[in-house]
């Protein structure tokens, strides 16, 4: 699978930005997946595990009665899930593309998925596929944003908001949707499946704080490679750079991360 076709690549540095990211969530998710009914002896799919740091803690989770069905479509990613997955006997990576998944028949409790549906080209074809393998009585568990738009700096930052609209820009261009969440419950309704529960999840954090790291981390490597596909200049990503730096400077100033809702939805 190419880089190319991941938003800013799959290449180690990518991968241990997304450990960050895991780091920075990793409060709300496990609280998410408490609230989701995720527990000892379950089959739990993590569609779209990417290098795998939610799977092993899933993997944790489920205990050795369970077991936790990573499905990820680079092979990178699935290369560095396999260095951590050494005495994790209860986990399986597959690699697939979630839309060209044969997704199996009622086969898992509980379905975990983060930032994904948001990028694909055919949600409602992924959300049937994640249906039909849930167990009757089994819930989905969605991680995704409703408000791309809502991710500001404080002191306000003009010229950040025109960057973010130019990334929203060129996700939908790629052929995704950035504010997903608001379509998820139509592709619920279609599929049988009920909306238990809706929580939003926004960040506020100063430079100092770690949370700061997620936010900042992500629009300097979407800036790099913006201006390498000839989307923003590298001016412009310059200067997005030294917005975030003039911030982390000012003691007074913190990141307003976009919105994301954390949905739980069950089958009858």
């Amino acid at each position: 699978m190419s880089e190319k076709s991941y938003v800013i690549g799959t290449h180690d540095a990518e991968i241990g930005r997304l450990g960050l990211q895991h780091a920075v969530w990793r409060p709300s998710v496990t609280e998410f997946w408490r609230l989701g009914g995720i527990a000892a002896g379950q089959t739990v799919i993590d569609a779209g595990a990417g290098p795998g740091y939610g799977t092993l803690e899933l993997a944790e989770i489920v205990g050795p009665e369970g077991r936790v069905i990573g499905v990820e479509r680079s092979r990178r990613f699935l290369d560095a899930l396999a260095e951590r997955t050494d005495g994790h006997p209860n986990v399986r990576a597959i690699e697939a593309d979630l839309l060209d998944y044969d997704w199996p028949e009622a086969v898992a409790d509980r379905i975990w998925c983060r930032w994904v549906l948001a990028f694909v080209s055919d949600p409602a074809r992924v959300v049937a596929g994640m249906a039909r393998a849930l167990k009757p009585g089994g819930a989905l568990l969605i991680q995704e944003y409703w408000d791309y738009a809502s991710w500001r700096l404080a002191p306000r930052a003009m010229e950040f908001e025109a960057y973010i609209g130019k990334i929203i820009a060129s996700w939908r261009a790629a052929g995704g949707e950035p504010d997903i969440a608001l379509d998820l419950p139509r592709l619920f309704a279609a599929n049988g499946l009920t909306v238990e529960m809706v929580r939003p999840v926004v960040f506020t954090a100063p430079a100092h704080e770690f949370a700061w790291q997620w936010p900042a981390a992500f629009a300097r490597a979407s800036a790099e490679v913006m201006a390498e596909r000839g989307e923003i200049t590298p001016e412009e990503s310059h200067r997005i750079d030294a917005i975030l730096t003039d911030h982390e400077a000012d003691p007074n100033a913190f990141v307003v991360t976009p919105g994301v809702l954390q949905i739980v939805a069950r089958k009858p």
